[in-house]
């Protein structure tokens, strides 16, 4: 039984489009068909700089293994590591300016090996995410 519950977590995960997206237009590579990468698109009434800003300054406030950030692109790469197993996921944030008023955060984060990830590539865009809804709240008080 035990066996059992643990092959079905691991078998579920991340699956691609179980967070709300605004697009399905991102420069990521697509996810592969494995429920271990997420991708989310989502809008913001935010310019690019106040949006990266406050993408970086999430970043920065959950410690990535590795953090690359390209503020003349609007990019940042990082690279987690999974605490019990040392596995190493990916994480890619990209912001561009939407046509229509706002800007687009993109976000994707993708377990480089295995099948299923018990969930933690969405957890942590979801974690990253409200990070920057924080700052952008709390740069609006200030």
């Amino acid at each position: 039984m035990v066996v059992a519950l643990f092959i079905l977590s691991f078998l579920t995960g991340s699956v691609n489009g179980s967070l709300p997206s605004d697009t399905d237009k991102h420069p990521f590579e697509p996810c592969p068909g494995s429920p271990n990468c997420i991708i989310q698109s989502i809008l913001f009434e935010e310019t690019t700089d106040n949006l990266f800003g406050a993408a970086e300054s999430a970043m920065r406030k959950i410690s990535p293994f590795e953090l690359d950030i390209q503020n003349n692109d609007l990019r940042i790469d990082a690279v987690f590591r999974i605490a019990i197993f040392r596995f190493k996921d990916d994480v890619q944030i990209a912001v561009e300016e939407s046509t229509s008023g706002g800007s687009y955060l993109h976000i994707k984060s993708a377990s480089r090996v295995g099948y299923g990830d018990f969930g933690v590539n969405k957890r942590r865009v979801e974690r990253i995410v409200s990070q920057i809804k924080t700052k952008l709240k709390s740069n609006m008080i200030n």
